[in-house]
C-alpha cells in the first residue's frame, strides 16, 4: 500500500518513555472532534480564547523506546506509509538517547522531520549539532513546552515535508520527461541522417533520382514535424524548470534543477544548430543550380 501522491501526509510519530507524554501529544495534535465546539462555547460564555488554534488532525503513533520508533519508521517507510515528522525524547533509559534514536531514523527514512525534545541540562545545543551535523530537518523543542509550540511545530514540519516531496516529485518528473526527449532528439536525429545518406548516395542512375529541390522539400517537411514534436515540449520543460528554480529549494534540489536547465538548453542548442545546417545545405543546393 503507496501514499496517494495528492494527500497531504500529516502522520506524526512521538518516541518518548512517559506514557504521560503520549496523552499530551494526543490531547494537542489528535483532540477529540467536539472539543472545538466545547472551546467557542467556553469563548462565548465566559469570554475565553481556545487554549490552541483551530488546527489540521493528525494521524499519531507513539513509541517508548528508540529501537520501537525506529521499527515503526521503518516498517512504514517499507510500505510507502513515511511518516512526515517526529517528536523524540533526549533521554529514554535504559535504551538509545534520542540522538541514537534519530541516526537510525535518518538512516531509514532520510526525508523524516525531527523535533528533539530536551530539558536544557540533557544536551548542549553544540554537542547536538556537532553530532547530528548541519540539517535543516532537526528542531529543538525545550522543555517544559506548550501546546501552541508543538501544534506551530507539527504544522510548520509536516506542511515542509509534503512540500519537498512534491518538488522531489517535479524533479523525477523532470528528470523523465528530459530523459525521453533526449532519446527522442537522439531517435530523430538517427532517422534524419538516415534519410539524407540514402537520398545522397542511393543506387540508381541520375535519371530515377530524385530531382534536389524535391529532397529539401522533404527534408523540410521532416523538420516541420520534428520541430512540433520536440521544440514545443521541450520549451514546456525549460519553463516549467525556471518555476521551480523560483521556488524555495535547499541546496541538492537547486543542483539538480541547475542540471535539468542545462541539459534542456542544449537540447535546444542541438536543434537549432541542426535548423542552420540544413539552411546553410540548402543555400549551397540553390548556388549549386545556379551555376
Amino acid at each position: 500500500m503507496t501514499m496517494d501522491r495528492d494527500a497531504s501526509n500529516r502522520r506524526i510519530l512521538i518516541v518518548d518513555d512517559n506514557v504521560n507524554i503520549h496523552e499530551d501529544f494526543r490531547k494537542i495534535l489528535s483532540p477529540p472532534i467536539e472539543s472545538g465546539a466545547l472551546d467557542h462555547a467556553r469563548a462565548a460564555l465566559f469570554g475565553e480564547g481556545p487554549t490552541i488554534p483551530t488546527q489540521m488532525s493528525y494521524e499519531l503513533d507513539f513509541a517508548t523506546q528508540g529501537r520501537e520508533g525506529f521499527g515503526l519508521v521503518q516498517t512504514a517507510h517499507q510500505r510507502g506509509m513515511p511518516y512526515a515528522a517526529a517528536f523524540v525524547d533526549m533521554r529514554m533509559p535504559p535504551g538509545w538517547d534520542g540522538l541514537e534514536t534519530i541516526e537510525h531514523l535518518w538512516y531509514v527514512d532520510p526525508e523524516i522531520q525531527v523535533v528533539i525534545c530536551s530539558a536544557y541540562s540533557d544536551h548542549p545545543w553544540e554537542d547536538v549539532s556537532r553530532r547530528i551535523g548541519d540539517t535543516d530537518k532537526l528542531l529543538i523543542l525545550m522543555k517544559p513546552f506548550n501546546s501552541i509550540e508543538v501544534v506551530q511545530m507539527a504544522n510548520a514540519l509536516t506542511k515542509k515535508w509534503n512540500l519537498a516531496r512534491a518538488v522531489k516529485q517535479q524533479i523525477e518528473g523532470l528528470v523523465q520527461s528530459v530523459s525521453q526527449r533526449t532519446a527522442d532528439v537522439r531517435t530523430v536525429n538517427q532517422r534524419f541522417q538516415e534519410h539524407i545518406a540514402s537520398r545522397m548516395t542511393g543506387s540508381g542512375s541520375d535519371d530515377v533520382r530524385e530531382p534536389v529541390g524535391a529532397m529539401l522539400r522533404q527534408k523540410e517537411e521532416f523538420l516541420a514535424i520534428m520541430s512540433h514534436e520536440i521544440l514545443t515540449p521541450m520549451n514546456e520543460l525549460v519553463a516549467k524548470v525556471t518555476l521551480l528554480l523560483d521556488s524555495p529549494l535547499n541546496p541538492v534540489q537547486r543542483q539538480h534543477a541547475s542540471t535539468l536547465e542545462r541539459c534542456a538548453q542544449d537540447l535546444l542548442s542541438l536543434i537549432k544548430d541542426m535548423h542552420e545546417f540544413l539552411d546553410s545545405r540548402r543555400q549551397q543546393t540553390e548556388v549549386s543550380d545556379q551555376l
